[in-house]
């Protein structure tokens, strides 16, 4: 099994070309450049030009991303990619999450599709509204923003980038409690060559794979490579990401005491969100925000066998 192409940098863009390793000897000359360098320049050459705010949100976040060691995390079968993108949240009621990482990539098994889209690998940030803003910096914030009533410091926001085509990058940036109404918003007016599509589906994995990280209390998440191929950028090897590979497997999960006393004759598996203060009393959970803790509910066919996510 081959894994989709990493996700690419600007800079690796920049170098995968022709004419973007002329422009970098242009501006740096024949010395390699450092990527925080690289990103400075680019983001003061952009500042000039009126569409330039979206290229220096994706060079922030692609920055803080190789500062945090560029992690990967590999979804390890296109049963795991399936089952996430299914599960089913109230995005507008309180939904919380940790991320395992503020900035991370997502890599899939090569020819998985969801709704007819063939993913490809992608950036992911999530952070509070407050942490963007500090991220992206005068340049791309406006008064606007920092004056916006609407939401707190402290919503949950998503920015999701990938490749769509050669050196286009297609992006969505949401607040979380508006989400479902962001992506409704997109179908209206949809991206080439499935973009639209593609980034609802990405944004759906990458949330749900949060609450997965979190109801598997971080077990399903692995240090290090899959045992499978994968195409990394011109330049790059192993030694330069953060590989994490999310195992998925079917519930160890015993029925509840609850329920040894009752028929259940059918449940669907789902992710139940946990909100009551106890369950953030132990150390721990103590830095926890309440909300963003989650577990799995076992799932019961009509013949009464149990069935989830988890092993």
């Amino acid at each position: 099994m081959k894994y989709t192409k990493l996700y690419r940098d600007q800079l690796e863009m920049f170098k995968s070309t022709t004419q973007g390793k002329q422009a970098l000897r242009n501006m740096f000359g024949r010395k390699p450049v450092s990527f925080p360098r690289f990103v400075k320049t680019i983001k003061a050459l952009s500042s000039q030009s009126v569409d330039g705010k979206p290229l220096q949100r994706t060079l922030s976040e692609e920055l803080q991303w190789r500062t945090l060691g560029s992690p990967v995390i590999f979804l390890e079968n296109e049963a795991l990619v399936k089952c996430l993108h299914s599960s089913q949240f109230n995005y507008e009621k309180d939904f919380a999450v940790v991320p395992p990482f503020k900035s991370f990539s997502m890599s899939f098994p090569e020819k998985t599709v969801i709704n007819g889209v063939e993913l490809k690998s992608a950036l992911v940030s999530i952070m509070t509204r407050k942490e963007f803003l500090d991220l992206y910096g005068p340049s791309v914030i406006t008064l606007g923003d920092v004056y916006n009533t609407e939401y707190g410091d402290d919503e949950l926001c998503i920015s999701i980038q990938f490749e769509n085509g050669f050196g286009v990058i297609d992006s969505n940036f949401a607040h979380i409690s508006k989400l479902t109404s962001v992506l409704n918003n997109n179908a209206l007016r949809p991206l080439k060559n499935q973009g639209t599509e593609a980034l609802d589906a990405l944004t759906k994995i990458a949330l749900a794979l949060c609450v997965y990280h979190s109801a598997t209390d971080g077990e399903k998440l692995k240090k290090g490579y899959p045992s499978s191929t994968m195409v990394f950028p011109k330049g790059k090897n192993k030694s330069n990401y953060q590989a994490i590979t999310a195992q998925y497997s079917k519930s160890r999960l015993q029925v509840s005491e609850g329920e040894k006393g009752r028929k259940i004759t059918h449940r669907v598996p789902h992710f139940r969100n946990l909100r009551a203060e106890c369950f953030y009393k132990k150390d721990e959970y103590k830095h926890l925000k309440r909300g963003s803790r989650w577990t799995f509910v076992k799932g019961v066919d009509l013949n009464g066998s149990m069935n989830t996510l988890e092993q």
